[in-house]
């Protein structure tokens, strides 16, 4: 199903995060080629970036959606609790899973993993140890592209997010 979008509505776009519809204009990318409408895409985190995304493109646009509401975040908070990741001790198999997880963006499997992240992440710290850099890589991600959505739909900065997270779970578990 394709949805049209107007222009200042503001998409998820894969997982590039939250960006504004600046535009839509028809463009030719190589000469001899017929225009076509693109959608012209400023990520909110890096206004000076744009991204062009084919309108009608079902295969792009399927990697375009309306941000989550709360109640959507909410219920999506809940779902996670019932979806227990665990470590991998392959990191090739560990990888593997982590970066489908990633790609598939913000669902409860997202929550679970970055979850499991960060109990890794303080167990390795008791140790003297830390995350290997692609463990932290995918820590990193995961948690931006959460924060970046959920700041946007709940209205707060991102740096309030973890806290808004802590206490709408700490609630669900009493």
């Amino acid at each position: 199903m394709q949805t049209e979008y107007q222009v200042n509505t503001c998409l998820v776009y894969d997982t590039y995060g939250i960006c504004r519809v600046t535009k839509i204009e028809s463009i030719s990318f190589s000469k001899g080629t017929p225009k076509r409408p693109y959608y012209v895409l400023s990520p909110l985190s890096s206004p000076a970036s744009t991204y062009y995304v084919p309108v009608g493109s079902e295969a792009v646009q399927s990697k375009l959606r309306l941000p989550l509401k709360e109640n959507q975040i909410k219920e999506l908070l809940e779902k996670s609790l019932s979806c227990n990741i665990t470590w991998i001790e392959n990191r090739q198999e560990r990888n593997e899973l982590f970066g489908k997880i990633v790609s598939s963006g913000i669902n409860e499997r997202l929550i679970a993993l970055i979850a499991c992240l960060y109990e890794r992440r303080l167990l390795l710290k008791e140790n003297g140890k830390k995350l290997s850099a692609t463990d932290e890589g995918i820590f990193s991600a995961s948690e931006k592209m959460v924060k970046e959505e959920f700041a946007f739909s709940l209205g707060i900065s991102p740096e309030s997010v973890t806290e808004y997270i802590h206490s709408f779970m700490s609630r669900l578990q009493k």
